[in-house]
């Protein structure tokens, strides 16, 4: 697999919404992995600008160049008021072009991921310098109903940034379908790379049956406190039950308000945001893990469960059904807690016969480093040649 010239690395400009940062170590992680997946064929820099409300002073920058690629961070303070979302912008709009002013190589490719605000200063350079750009969208927001509601004015950008796009990925076929549907542009399918190292940690089991959900703290969307709901339920039949809560977000103290409300600080273990190799560790010594979300766009640690051998039970929300079946899960209606308790209590019984290595492999060859590496150096080459 090699680049378009042999010699000299093309350099591509990586402009995501989301990414790991220091208020949220787990934002928009695969969009990392991914950077470094390439790195080997690519020259890869990341522009992240994230808004703190705490900052004294107006901006600040922080690089990063350790595991093969260069990560530009910068903070602005976060505007308020009347005039907020308009200083935000503008302040965003500065920060990328200071973490810009870091970067030495001329550019030959961006790669926008969640427009359209990310695409700022790959529209301003593709305006100034002819420099194109490709997006990946992320956002469930098309699944949930959210695209709808956005305003004339946002729906207007929005497609003005898909428009001057050379081309457009979607993570998910389900995700590729209605985003046509809203907004008439066509996307390949790219899934998220499923990075997957088997743990050196030797972890004794305590005898209990572990469970595992990894998720944002957003309840409309992941409906944690329902799994929490439906666990108790089910723990009242198998008191041999543990659950591993990670993650945060807005509906934290809601979510720990109801394990002590329904006496399961004992039985329950939140360990808030983890870094990804925490993760990993976790979804391997877990017995099984437990999707309880209402949307999917892809269903990144449904995967990455899988390719750590675990089975899963899942509702049907969207993208992990496109790779889901009898052989490596438990699928379920959304919102429907009693279905939940009693596929909690059914895997407890029967986790064990599931065929660890054959549900890991079937992930690699979908889903790992060979597969979607060769999808991203397609698409990259294409869009590098045609504007040539």
């Amino acid at each position: 697999m090699a680049t378009l010239n042999q010699d000299v690395k093309k350099n591509i400009l990586i402009l995501p919404r989301w990414y790991p940062n220091k208020e949220d170590i787990q934002l928009g992680n695969f969009i990392r992995q991914q950077a470094i997946l390439l790195k080997d064929d690519f020259a890869i820099s990341v522009i992240y600008v994230q808004a703190d409300s705490t900052f004294k002073t107006e901006f600040e920058i922080l690089e990063n160049t350790s595991e093969g690629i260069h990560e530009i961070i910068v903070y602005f303070k976060q505007g308020n008021g009347v005039f907020g979302k308009l200083i935000n912008a503008r302040r965003y709009k500065k920060a990328q072009q200071l973490g810009f002013e870091k970067i030495k190589n001329k550019i030959d490719l961006c790669h926008v991921h969640v427009p359209y605000r990310p695409a700022f200063l790959a529209l301003k350079l593709r305006r100034q310098k002819n420099i194109p750009f490709v997006i990946t969208e992320h956002w469930s927001g098309h699944l949930t109903g959210e695209y709808q509601k956005k305003n004339a004015t946002d729906k207007s950008l929005y497609k003005s940034v898909l428009k001057k796009a050379s081309a457009i990925s979607c993570v998910s076929q389900l995700l590729a379908n209605k985003f046509k549907e809203n907004t008439s542009f066509d996307a390949v399918v790219i899934p998220n790379y499923i990075e997957y190292f088997p743990m050196s940690e030797d972890r004794k089991s305590d005898g209990r049956i572990h469970l595992l959900s990894v998720a944002d703290m957003h309840d409309a969307v992941k409906n944690i406190s329902g799994l929490i709901h439906s666990f108790s339920v089910a723990l009242k039949i198998n008191s041999n039950l543990h659950l591993t809560l990670i993650g945060g977000g807005p509906d934290e103290k809601k979510i720990l308000d109801l394990i002590a409300d329904l006496n399961l600080s004992s039985h329950i273990s939140f360990r808030g945001r983890l870094a990804h190799t925490p993760v990993l560790s976790e979804m391997n010594f877990c017995d099984f893990y437990v999707c309880n979300s209402n949307f999917e766009t892809f269903g990144m640690t449904v995967a990455e469960a899988l390719r750590c051998g675990k089975p899963v039970i899942s509702t049907r929300c969207g993208g992990p059904e496109e790779f889901l079946n009898e052989g490596n899960s438990i699928i379920i209606n959304p919102k429907n807690n009693h279905e939940l308790s009693n596929a909690i209590l059914k895997m407890a019984n029967e986790y064990q016969n599931y065929n660890s290595d054959k549900m890991s492999n079937e992930m690699e060859l979908k889903f790992g480093k060979a597969a979607v590496k060769k999808m991203w150096v397609d698409f990259y080459n294409s869009t590098l040649k045609s504007g040539e």
